[in-house]
């Protein structure tokens, strides 16, 4: 083991010290494949020395005990502390963990060893062979249906994948010839002819095809029935925070997916997608449609449900019901400027930085914590204001309003927010004379959107923005009260 460390750190001052002298932008074309080349069969030994590194740390690490291997490196599993080792992602050393199952050679029950689960595969990646993508590609396909085919079968497959891995068939033979500068660097004599033959690996496409067919042909009866596989496969992941967003991936079952569906299609368009509002006085500037894309609409909609299942009968977490928590500083918060923080939203559970605007959203519709905390970082005092609407006032501002306030918009009470017309922060008090219903769209953007809102002798009124109505006029968010057609009297 240490001659190997040894002899990897030489390597990797070898390598750091070519590409900080920019020899390879000075390489020509030849020179620059055979580094490319051996540059891959090194990635593939290191990913293998990281694979077996990460299965021992796992079995060392098995158990409850204080001798975990993991605990006296001073890391909670072996994922942080491969993390910590190396510098890769969680992802990727899960990926070598999930690997090194596959082919870590235990020891039985008697303490004779026990072969790896595909040996053939073992020894491929152990000569460098494959690496962690082309292992990925052969041997997990067949450790899909290794619980439904027979030890011998799956025996041969793992040999004749071992041996796809070891053919080179596509062998690189490079003919150097008299060529432009341009693609191979300097030419060289017209006479001059030198062939090259390099052993490169298989690529990790061509392993899955293989795998793929492998293991279609020795599971000929299917995986198991449909309803059961689908409640296997069923998953939801969180990403990273990047660009201020987070994504979201995975797979729903049918009824749930269409649940999720028909709530979403009933928050979008209880009235018809192009349900819009025109203003008589401005009939000749067309209609205020929803410039929102679909997938802006169905993650707006997405947003709604999650708050009105977050103020239902939601499991509590502490005591209390889901909440989602941010945090700001006062100045920022008065001054609407800066950056605000969400506890754990993203796939690694870290604070992630929103800009203030969220944080004002989100205490319009809750409650504030003041905390003051001296230099040293001690809590010196804290202090709630609860300026949420109670049962009564939101069943009187539905009545009202019924809707979200905007025209256009057709959103229902129950999938709205309360919105203080007067902020919060203003002076504006809790009461059903400050308070109107608001889409979470309309409630999110309001700032932004174009859109006012105010009261008038306790009655919403709205103001478009100037594109809709070029007169700014400020409506009454009432409906029209109904025309009474007075019967003229009968004449004698």
């Amino acid at each position: 083991m240490e001659r190997a460390r040894e002899m990897m750190a030489q390597a990797v001052v070898a390598v750091t010290g070519t590409l900080h002298d920019g020899a390879a932008r000075a390489a020509r074309g030849a020179d620059l494949l055979d580094f490319a080349v051996e540059a891959g069969a090194l990635l593939r030994a290191a990913q293998a020395a990281l694979i077996i590194a990460t299965s021992e740390a796992d079995r060392r690490s098995a158990g409850t005990g204080r001798d975990r291997f993991d605990l006296a490196c001073g890391c909670r599993n072996v994922n942080e502390l491969m993390q910590r080792a190396t510098g890769a992602a969680p992802g990727v050393v899960k990926q070598w963990s999930r690997l090194g199952a596959l082919v870590r050679e235990d020891l039985g029950l008697n303490g004779e060893p026990r072969s790896a689960r595909f040996p053939a595969l073992r020894d491929a990646l152990m000569s460098g062979r494959i690496g962690a993508d082309g292992l990925a590609a052969a041997a997990l396909p067949l450790d899909a249906v290794r619980d439904r085919v027979p030890a011998d079968d799956l025996a041969v497959a793992d040999r004749a994948l071992a041996d796809v891995a070891g053919v080179n068939e596509d062998d690189l033979v490079l003919t150097e010839r008299t060529m432009s500068a341009g693609d191979w660097g300097a030419p060289a004599p017209a006479e001059a002819e030198t062939t090259t033959r390099r052993s490169v690996p298989a690529m990790a496409d061509c392993l899955s095809v293989h795998a793929g067919a492998w293991a279609a042909a020795l599971d000929q009866d299917g995986a198991e029935p449909q309803e059961d596989r689908a409640r296997r496969l069923r998953a939801l992941y969180f990403g990273r925070a990047r660009d201020g967003v987070v994504s979201l991936h995975g797979r729903l079952l049918p009824e749930v997916a269409a649940q999720l569906q028909t709530a979403i299609d009933a928050i979008i368009n209880p009235h018809g997608k192009d349900a819009g509002v025109r203003f008589r006085d401005t009939a000749g500037e067309g209609d205020p449609r929803d410039e929102r894309t679909a997938g802006q609409c169905r993650h707006d909609a997405f947003a709604t449900i999650l708050a009105v299942a977050a103020s239902s009968d939601l499991p509590v977490i502490g005591g209390a019901a889901p909440t989602l928590v941010v945090h700001v500083d006062e100045p920022d918060l008065c001054a609407g400027t800066g950056w605000a923080r969400m506890n754990g939203v993203d796939a690694t559970g870290t604070d992630v930085h929103v800009p203030v605007a969220v944080a004002t959203h989100t205490a319009c519709i809750g409650q504030i914590q003041r905390v003051v905390t001296g230099r040293d970082g001690r809590v010196l005092a804290t202090t709630i204001t609860d300026r949420i609407f109670n049962a009564t006032q939101r069943r009187a501002i539905a009545a009202r309003d019924r809707t979200c306030v905007i025209p256009g918009c057709h959103t229902p009470a129950r999938w709205c927010e309360f919105h203080h017309v007067t902020e919060y922060k203003d002076g504006g008090p809790t009461s059903i004379d400050n308070g109107v219903l608001l889409c979470w769209n309309h409630h999110r953007f309001l700032d932004t959107n174009g859109w006012a809102v105010r009261m008038t002798a306790g009655v919403p009124e709205v103001q478009a923005p100037a594109w809709i109505d070029r007169t700014r006029r400020w409506r009454s968010t009432r409906p029209p009260a109904p025309v009474r057609r007075l019967r003229t009297p009968a004449r004698t």
